[in-house]
């Protein structure tokens, strides 16, 4: 879903950076928008916890990990990133059109895309959401796990891998893609499961829909379970992780004639 944020709406904004970024970008992200008259509420690492509730934007200097750990820290804002990374999918501006870039949101605004996130519920705890994907991942690197898969509450099959992977369409360009997984367009309202290296002579991805929920059970041994690429907990053998589509999004600001395909084509082929 693209929507747009006007220019006159950006009045108060929060920077977050990598703390690898350079300083220089800090500074000249500052002060052009000094210069145009926008606050700039703080300056914060990618490691650091919540932000600023009351901002109008955010602006991220790194790549598709510290934009998803923005997504953290500033929950429902508007994410730009600036590309300082190796992949860049989840940017909507280049380092080198630092000063223009800011320079074309504050006189013509930007699109706004949001992307649904998942709702992960272990056991009967309270859900988390993620972005790009939840992993569920072998503990010990030689030996499998043994998961047992639900749909709908209907058991599907059981599988000996490494783990699997949940990912949200934008997620489908990252770890699932790497795992064998489809890349799903962005505005699709579904998600996909991705088995990571199964014991099997035949195994495929599966496309659910967006009120389908999967249930994945630890049949013997523990594993771990990582959001975005967060510090994993560890699950029991014999825990339950629950996934299903959320109604919440994260939302990203583009400052360049975007589309998810172009974006797919320029990134991966």
């Amino acid at each position: 879903m693209a929507d747009a944020m006007n220019a006159a709406d950006i009045r108060r904004v929060g920077i977050v950076a990598n703390p690898k970024v350079s300083d220089g970008y800090v500074d000249r992200l500052v002060a052009v928008l000094q210069k145009k008259g926008v606050e700039v509420s703080e300056v914060r690492s990618d490691d650091q916890p919540d932000g600023a509730a009351d901002i109008d934007l955010v602006f991220v200097l790194g790549g598709d990990g510290t934009m998803l750990r923005a997504s953290r820290m500033y929950p429902g804002r508007v994410l730009l990133g600036v590309n300082l990374g190796k992949v860049g999918f989840m940017s909507g501006m280049l380092p080198e059109e630092l000063e223009t870039g800011v320079e074309k949101v504050l006189g013509d605004g930007l699109e706004v895309q949001e992307y649904r996130m998942l709702e992960v519920r272990v056991g009967d705890g309270e859900p988390s959401l993620a972005a790009n994907d939840a992993v569920l991942i072998k503990k010990r690197p030689h030996q499998l796990i043994s998961v047992d898969v639900r749909i709908g509450g209907e058991e599907l099959f059981a599988f000996r891998c490494d783990g699997f992977i949940a990912a949200t369409p934008l997620g489908s360009t990252a770890y699932a893609l790497s795992a064998g997984g489809p890349i799903i367009s962005g505005d699709a309202g579904c998600y996909v499961l991705v088995p990571i290296a199964p014991h099997a002579l035949v195994s495929r991805p599966l496309v659910l829909g967006e009120d389908q929920v999967a249930e994945l059970e630890l049949v013997e041994r523990e594993a771990l379970l990582s959001l975005d690429g967060a510090e994993p907990r560890e699950i029991p053998a014999g825990g339950r992780v629950e996934i299903r589509l959320s109604r919440e999004s994260v939302k990203i600001g583009r400052t360049e004639d975007w589309s998810w395909w172009r974006a797919v084509r320029r990134t991966f082929l």
